[in-house]
């Protein structure tokens, strides 16, 4: 089977050699990329935490003047991924959500007496879903926000990719994002031909990321905000 990739690189390589792995297709078509934004460290002490919704966030902060002393306190990560991504940068005490972000929030908020929080200092992009600073503080944990990075659309997809879904030779896109799939949705819409997409299933992380080809595309939604769900529903009936 054969399978279109939109998330962000390096993600999109990722997911592309694991489905690859497996025996399958698939092309590479991110249609987000990031980059990176000015930004000051906050001040940190006595009871503070850190929270990552996404690697990038991990990176760029990895990646400033003066932040490695945040390594002594102890992290939330939205998932997986980025928790490892947050083990590899040196961080000691590293807790996933393995979830979205109200599952971040509350993991944070389960384990906020075991760490004495007292604080968090959220790394994140600057559009992002949700917000954790309000979910936290209505629990009475402050929660500072800093962007660090934002995500630029890909105005347009690569001819061969237009080719290929004219000839409908996919199986399926694959969608993490309502930005991905605003920027995906945008792209055909700009480029000129017929491409079938009606027909073609698109698979979502969750309805907020499929929500923007709710109407032109046959949506099929992961049971989890998960990765690994997701793949368990396009590779299902393989």
């Amino acid at each position: 089977m054969r399978f279109l990739i939109t998330r962000p690189q390096p993600e999109c390589r990722k997911t592309a050699d694991i489905l690859r792995g497996r025996g399958h297709e698939a092309d590479e078509a991110p249609m987000l990329s990031a980059e990176p934004i000015p930004f000051e460290l906050p001040d940190a002490g006595q009871g503070t935490a850190l929270a990552f919704s996404s690697q990038r966030a991990v990176y760029a902060l990895n990646g400033a003047a003066r932040a490695g002393h945040l390594r002594q306190y102890p992290v939330f990560a939205v998932g997986d991924a980025t928790a490892n991504a947050c083990r590899e940068a040196g961080y000691q005490t590293v807790l996933s959500a393995n979830g979205d972000l109200t599952a971040l929030a509350r993991t944070i908020l389960q384990a906020a007496d075991d760490f004495a929080v007292q604080q968090v200092l959220y790394f994140a992009a600057q559009d992002r879903a949700g917000d954790l600073a309000g979910l936290l503080q209505v629990e009475g944990i402050p929660c500072q926000t800093v962007e660090t990075y934002r995500m630029v659309t890909v105005p347009t997809l690569p001819a061969e990719i237009l080719t290929n879904l004219s000839g409908g030779i996919y199986d399926g896109v694959l969608v993490y994002s309502r930005r991905t799939s605003e920027a995906f949705a945008s792209a055909l819409s700009q480029s000129k031909g017929t491409y079938g997409i009606g027909k073609l299933p698109v698979y979502a992380l969750s309805t907020r990321a499929g929500a923007p080809l709710s109407d032109v595309a046959h949506l099929k939604i992961s049971p989890h905000p998960r990765e690994d769900a997701l793949l368990d529903l396009v590779l299902g009936k393989c």
